[in-house]
């Protein structure tokens, strides 16, 4: 921007003399938007039909003019006679033929420092003229550009807004079943390309329906939308042409969107569509270009049919991807890879972080957009949607890549690139930081880590949201390969109903590394953020009703940059205990300095036999996993056990002491006295214990894409503080042998309620 002092007339005059010229008003102009920029006087085309200033039949002409797509730009220099600028302006703004509307600058001054600068503003269809509230400063074209389009439609629309807007277009895709469920996300994500194409955007309103000649000269039926899906077509396939790098495997953007040919709206309709989606998002949208707008509108379209869960896809909610991109502290030189692009979020998040830090350098924005974001996406529906979300965006999508980032399914794919080729491209980009959401079935999460790893810097960093088990499940395996190269950060535990939205309960948290060797002695800091402050609400979704996350974001971030322990919140732990891989991890500093010892060396562990809806008359009590026992006709276990449910999402780690004849639900694990000599246990004690545990055992071993549960194999190689027997007797005898008193009292109590209250019927 080219901002100017405000100066009086007669303070410019007096500066330059009795011979101010507008020569060099106008060559000021030129120099800062460039000589082919705007047209000059006698290249403006007669059809904009300006009238002469001196009310002949002549035509007139502004000093300069600009055809800019949806509104013309016309400007009025002067030497130092502003007055007289802006009243030229008003007049051409007013006197002409052109049916858009229209951006008048005046312009008057004699060097850089002192232009005066005004902006007016005419509406055609209105008639509205309105003075625009910049002073004294030449802005760029798409600087202008972005300040006509909030005064056109109005501010960037709210989260809440859009979400309404892409469930009314989902519903009027699902009318009639005229889009199916699976081409929805691709159908608006081609009409937002399409709309960027501004040869469309000119004319779709005006397209007709084939004529009678048209329609007999094919031997099938041709639908109204005919040569409006074709427009549409051939838009998207000129936007995105070349856009996709040459280690991919082949990819047609005609073939993908092809379904396009067979949409069957009424052409009226249509419009109103394509209209809709013009004004209230697209618009909008390129005003605050920071929205993953195709990730949402992909939830929402797919939501009706259920199909996010079939397709083994959960995409990051916006706040906790915004999260992950702040703790990769980004810097305007990091080249950022995602290894499982999605919708391309993370990149998103990550170009318009960079691009901040970049500030007004153009060259280096255009160097963040074009070499520093590169992705992996194998979903092809997913990869088009990424290429369009990032062209959306104006980034260079030819870092996109449409196979998958593992090496060591290369051959599956049927690519005929060697896997070295592609590693080799990647190390070649130097990528600094990994920000990724990768599978959560089949264990592959932690395959995901690894390559990631390899592709990465030294001293790089890695965040991941994934399953928290994971690095437990693979201890013996390929976690220590992968600790081998990367110090394990940080571990924050995720609220479990973060993807309630998807219908997915999942136990997942956020993992840091930095690509260099794990010591043994190295502390891991984990933070519990099961509250993100985050609350359902019907028919909006998890929501920051009472405005809570800035502040708890804050907390974590703090947290993890300066390693600080929070009480009930986050701890230091190491991971290695004598020598042996605990991901749990072990907490540093515990004042009484008990032992930690695997559940399974203290105790027998089995699961129960029976499902929870065979309970029946009987003698016997029949454990499961809710709160209440239920009765059963035969037993399997005689004496003292300890019962935990470790199936049942709701009553996750819920324990009962138990002691007698007995039947356990198979939701549950039955944990018996191992009667190891060095290690004595009163079970009355340990079911205490694990109530009090509860919530840290669930968050460390608790794991499932739709459905929370604990291993038996996970359970049994958890640590836990072996307590002396002694303590665990006193402990037993003074707060359990209160609480039974307490509880025999209240049953005395009420009893009597009962007895007074049938006395009184």
């Amino acid at each position: 921007m080219l901002k100017a002092k405000k100066n009086s007339t007669l303070e410019r005059v007096a500066a330059h003399g009795s011979n101010p010229s507008e020569t060099l008003t106008e060559s000021i102009f030129r120099s800062f938007y460039g000589s082919k920029t705007f047209l000059e006087k006698s290249a403006i085309p007669k059809s904009c039909g300006f009238k002469s200033k001196n009310g002949t039949s002549r035509e007139g002409y502004p000093d300069f003019y600009k055809n800019a797509g949806e509104y013309d730009i016309i400007v009025e220099a002067k030497a130092i006679q502003h007055r007289d600028a802006e009243k030229d302006i008003l007049f051409y703004i007013k006197e002409n033929k052109i049916r858009k509307d229209i951006i008048g600058i005046a312009l008057s001054g004699q060097n850089e420092n002192e232009l005066h600068v005004s902006y007016y503003l005419k509406f055609t269809a209105t008639g509205e003229q309105k003075k625009l509230e910049i002073e004294n400063e030449l802005l760029p074209i798409d600087a202008i550009s972005k300040i006509y389009k909030n005064h056109k439609y109005g501010e960037t629309v709210t989260e809440n807004e859009l979400k309404s807007i892409l469930k009314d277009l989902n519903n009027t895709f699902h009318r009639g079943n005229k889009v199916r469920d699976t081409d929805r996300s691709l159908f608006f994500a081609g009409i937002m390309i399409a709309l960027t194409d501004e040869n469309f955007r000119a004319t779709y309103k005006n397209i007709v329906a084939p004529s009678k000649n048209e329609k007999a000269t094919v031997n099938a039926a041709v639908l109204e939308a005919h040569h409006l899906n074709k427009a549409i077509l051939d838009s998207i396939a000129l936007q995105l042409k070349n856009k996709i790098n040459n280690l991919s495997k082949e990819f047609s953007w005609k073939d993908k969107f092809s379904f396009v040919k067979t949409i069957d709206y009424k052409l009226d309709e249509y419009k109103q569509i394509i209209e809709t989606i013009e004004n209230k998002i697209l618009v909008p949208f390129q005003n605050e270009e920071k929205q993953d707008i195709l990730g949402r509108a992909y939830k929402i379209f797919l939501s009706r049919a259920g199909k996010v869960d079939s397709k083994n896809i959960i995409l990051t909610p916006d706040h906790i991807k915004s999260l992950m991109v702040k703790l990769a502290r980004l810097h305007q030189e990091d080249v950022v890879l995602d290894t499982c692009t999605g919708s391309g979020g993370f990149l998103m998040e990550s170009m318009e972080t960079m691009i901040r830090l970049a500030g007004d350098n153009p060259k280096k924005i255009e160097q963040i957009k074009e070499k520093q974001l590169i992705g992996f996406e194998i979903d092809s529906v997913l990869f088009a949607l990424a290429c369009s979300n990032m062209f959306l965006h104006g980034d260079g999508t030819t870092n996109l890549l449409y196979r998958s980032s593992l090496l060591s399914e290369g051959s599956q794919d049927g690519i005929l690139v060697a896997n070295n080729d592609l590693l080799n491209y990647i190390k070649s980009q130097k990528p600094t930081k990994c920000i990724i959401n990768p599978p959560y079935e089949k264990n592959s999460s932690i395959l995901f880590v690894k390559q990631a790893l390899e592709y990465l810097e030294p001293n790089g960093k890695l965040i991941v949201i994934m399953p928290r088990p994971t690095l437990s499940h693979n201890a013996a395996g390929v976690t220590k390969d992968v600790l081998k190269i990367a110090k394990l950060d940080y571990v924050i535990k995720m609220p479990t109903r973060l993807f309630a939205e998807q219908k997915r309960t999942v136990n997942t948290a956020i993992f840091g590394f930095t690509k260099t060797p794990h010591s043994k002695n190295d502390d891991v800091l984990f933070y519990d953020l099961e509250d993100d402050g985050h609350v359902s609400i019907q028919h909006k979704g998890r929501i920051d009703k009472d405005q809570r996350w800035k502040s708890i974001e804050s907390s974590v971030i703090d947290a993890v940059s300066n390693g600080r322990e929070i009480l009930d919140v986050c701890e230091k732990r190491k991971i290695y205990h004598e020598d042996e891989l605990i991901c749990a991890g072990i907490k540093n500093l515990r004042p009484s300095n008990y032992k930690m010892i695997k559940i399974g060396k203290l105790f027998n562990i089995q699961k129960g036999s029976l499902a929870s809806e065979e309970a029946r008359d009987g003698d016997y009590d029949f454990i499961t996993a809710s709160e209440d026992w239920k009765k059963h006709d035969s037993y399997e276990t005689d004496g003292e056990a300890i019962v935990i449910a470790v199936a049942a999402s709701g009553s996750l780690g819920r324990s009962h002491y138990v002691n007698g004849k007995f039947v356990a639900s198979n939701l549950c694990l039955v944990i018996t006295d191992k009667h190891n000599k060095d290690y004595p246990l009163n079970l009355k004690f340990y079911n205490c214990y694990f109530e009090s545990i509860r919530k840290r055992l669930v968050s460390d071993l608790a794991d499932g894409t739709s459905k929370l549960t604990i291993g038996k194999n996970d359970f049994e190689n958890y640590y836990i503080e072996y307590i002396p027997f002694q303590r665990q007797q006193k402990f037993v005898e003074q707060e359990l042998g209160r609480i039974d008193s307490l509880k025999k009292e209240l049953s005395v109590e009420i009893q009597k309620i009962e007895n007074n209250m049938r006395k009184l019927l």
